[in-house]
């Protein structure tokens, strides 16, 4: 049994973006070499997005109190009752943050003890715990970043290979659904890195762009459309190659099935011939 070739992680990302011509060997390998793929790049990925948010929220508020002050409501939290200003609901850098915390204020009331508080004791505190707070909420990020990720990529994924489906029976090609699957991850990674990036983007500077999700799920369809062609393609070249070794297999048959008959008829010509030579009389001559 042969052995599939071993393709590393920076190899096999580079592949999948550039390479279409040679998804057919990743049709060669099992699923899970796939799914494997998909844990690594989003290991990586998430990293890049937490090292991101540090970097931002470092660079831009130079600590992680600042930008607590910059984005909290002013608020006041007397006897389990949570009061915010109307005028700082409507802040468009604090709405986000009012609402979240009206809706988890339930969740809270079991783990904050009675009194008084105020915005300035939460700013207070995480600047008095900053270290801890950030190493808690890097490593709460990179694993929720994760499981994120890997299941949208799944999801795209799946997606993509229901329009490969389409595609291979215009192509009348059979393929497992497994195999279909497996290319569907490798041709959904550029939508996934275009994710990624737009996501850092809009989070820290902003930026919006309409009908980026249906964008970048077209990226993965015409990805996989194009896989599934080119792997008609070589399917076509194959058969064109083995046609023509079998006819050059038949000629050269022909050839020596002639050569055979023609040694054959030169060894009967060659075959001397018995002549009687007996020239006495057999007695009944006088």
């Amino acid at each position: 049994m042969e052995k599939t070739k071993r393709i590393g992680f920076f190899k096999r990302l580079k592949m999948s973006l550039f390479e279409l011509e040679n998804y057919i060997e990743f049709m060669a390998e099992k699923t899970s070499k796939a799914i494997n793929f998909v844990m690594k790049a989003v290991i990586a990925f998430a990293l890049i997005m937490v090292v991101s948010n540090v970097l931002y929220v470092y660079c831009k508020y130079e600590s992680p109190s600042n930008y607590v002050n910059s984005i909290v409501p002013e608020f006041s939290y007397q006897d389990h009752k949570l009061i915010i200003p109307i005028e700082e609901k409507k802040d468009e850098k604090k709405k986000f943050v009012a609402s979240l915390m009206e809706q988890v204020e339930p969740a809270y009331r079991t783990v904050i003890p009675e009194g008084n508080y105020s915005k300035i004791d939460m700013v207070n505190f995480v600047k008095d715990n900053e270290k801890q707070l950030v190493i808690f909420l890097v490593i709460t990020v990179f694993i929720e970043t994760i499981f994120e990720m890997s299941i949208f990529w799944f999801m795209i994924a799946l997606l993509t290979s229901l329009v490969g489906l389409i595609v291979l029976r215009v192509s009348r090609i059979r393929m497992k659904f497994s195999k279909l699957y497996a290319i569907s991850i490798y041709a959904s990674t550029l939508s996934m890195i275009l994710t990624i990036f737009y996501n850092i983007l809009t989070n820290h500077f902003n930026v919006h762009i309409d009908s980026f999700e249906f964008l970048s799920m077209i990226i993965a369809y015409i990805y996989i459309t194009a896989v599934i062609y080119m792997i008609r393609s070589d399917l076509i070249k194959q058969q064109l190659e083995l046609i023509k070794i079998a006819t050059v297999q038949a000629k050269v048959k022909e050839q020596m099935d002639r050569e055979k008959e023609e040694e054959k008829d030169d060894k009967k010509e060659e075959e001397p011939v018995d002549v009687d030579t007996n020239d006495e009389p057999d007695g009944s001559e006088i």
